[in-house]
């Protein structure tokens, strides 16, 4: 490509030196005919909008002469040394503005020379979508997902796990920061893969958030078992009778669930009844080995995150609510890390909401987990907990209903 940008400059120049030479710069109201991308494949063609950072070749007459060139009223630099009568050479910046920063954009380029203007219709696109969050990765075909992150416009398509696309639909939320759509019929997730939101800009690019429950590393559903037995033998925390499948204002996502439904303590005080440690007290190993792969001793703990499925049903605010995930390694250290419970809940309505927690921010002072199989050797006396909390840092009581479901181990860095 640079190549073929030096090529197309340097023809440029050698018409401007000859129109130079040859043709006085001509004295009139400008005109634009069209505006194309600045490779000399595309010169037959004509554009009606481009991404930040696109360089432009504005074609029209009375060009040489122009003064200042405007994108949406913001002023882009031209150079002058490729300015010819009939060509004029742009660069659209990454502060002009588009609908992303301004909704109330004109649209517009505007060309200004000593004898006038000309204003152009043309659109500036916003950067290509960017995935933060997707809402509820244990969703399934059929429910509706709300995406997180930035610049939803002009969505064309939504490419979901099972190789199937959604092309309608879509209700993008104010600004940009929000997308609402429903899984549609043929989604798969067992075979991994991401969703990818594709606009007019471009296509969102696959990072450790825009995954789907796979089906693998699971620790706790509150259902099956295994080296965790519901209800009473996998820890201790919350009473066995709150392993339910009802809470007021929730309606379980899958079975069963861990409920927390109290009035939670101010000042980070201390309750067993908010509180969930899965543990099997004769050592059994409750973390995820299979498949060996995705699973293996040591693959970096950067890799891997702990989630769930979250859901609340609350009047009061949940601001400065945390949600902590604790471990105890094989020094009975416990590794801790806190995480902002709106960070992931969006609402107090009872719909569930996926929280991550990457395994590489639990610590205590310099002690941390370095590889997979930290993970896996469990304390000093071979057990193997994982305690997940509701902390009130705040100086008022919270009450809450807080179901939990689906904890589990993910490698969001597996292929």
């Amino acid at each position: 490509m640079k190549r073929y940008i030096l090529t197309f400059i340097t023809a440029l120049f050698i018409l401007v030196s000859c129109e130079k030479e040859e043709e006085p710069i001509s004295q009139g109201v400008p005109f634009i005919e069209r505006v194309r991308l600045s490779d000399p494949a595309t010169a037959d063609s004509s554009l009606s909008s481009a991404t930040l950072g696109s360089t432009l070749v504005i074609v029209g007459n009375n060009l040489g002469s122009v003064e200042a060139v405007f994108i949406n009223n913001y002023r882009v630099g031209v150079n002058a040394a490729y300015a010819t009568n009939n060509h004029l050479i742009v660069s659209v910046s990454d502060s002009v503005p588009t609908v992303a920063t301004d909704p109330d954009v004109p649209n517009v380029i505007k060309v200004v020379n000593p004898f006038g203007e000309a204003v152009y219709q043309f659109q500036v696109l916003p950067p290509a979508p960017v995935v933060e969050q997707i809402s509820n990765q244990y969703a399934g075909a059929g429910e509706p997902i709300t995406l997180y992150g930035k610049y939803f416009y002009f969505v064309d398509s939504v490419l979901f796990p099972g190789d199937v696309y959604l092309t309608g639909d879509f209700a993008s939320g104010s600004g940009g920061a929000t997308l609402t759509v429903t899984i549609p019929p043929g989604f798969d997730p067992s075979g991994g893969g991401d969703l990818i939101v594709s606009t007019k800009s471009g296509n969102s690019q696959a990072n450790r958030a825009t995954r789907f429950y796979d089906g693998d590393g699971m620790v706790a559903d509150f259902d099956t078992d295994g080296a965790l037995v519901w209800p009473d033998n996998w820890g201790w925390g919350i009473p066995n009778a709150n392993i339910t499948s009802t809470a007021p204002g929730i309606q379980p996502i899958d079975g069963s669930f861990g409920l927390i439904n109290m009035t939670l303590p101010p000042d980070w005080g201390w309750a067993n009844e908010k509180v969930i440690n899965l543990v099997n007290w004769g050592g059994e190993q409750i973390y995820p080995t299979v498949p060996p792969e995705k699973y293996d001793p040591g693959v970096p703990i950067a890799d891997f995150d702990i989630r769930m499925e979250v859901a609340v049903s609350a009047a009061a605010s949940l601001a400065g609510i945390e949600l902590q995930v604790m471990y105890q390694n094989e020094n009975n250290t416990e590794l801790s890390a806190n995480v902002s419970l709106t960070d992931f809940v969006r609402s107090t309505d009872g719909k569930w909401y996926t929280v991550s927690v990457p395994l590489n921010t639990l610590t205590n002072a310099n002690s941390r987990m370095s590889t997979y199989d930290d993970l896996l050797k469990g304390n000093a006396d071979g057990q193997h907990h994982l305690r997940v909390v509701l902390v009130n840092p705040t100086p008022a009581p919270v009450p809450v209903v807080f179901a939990v479901d689906n904890i589990r181990v993910v490698n969001a860095e597996a292929d």
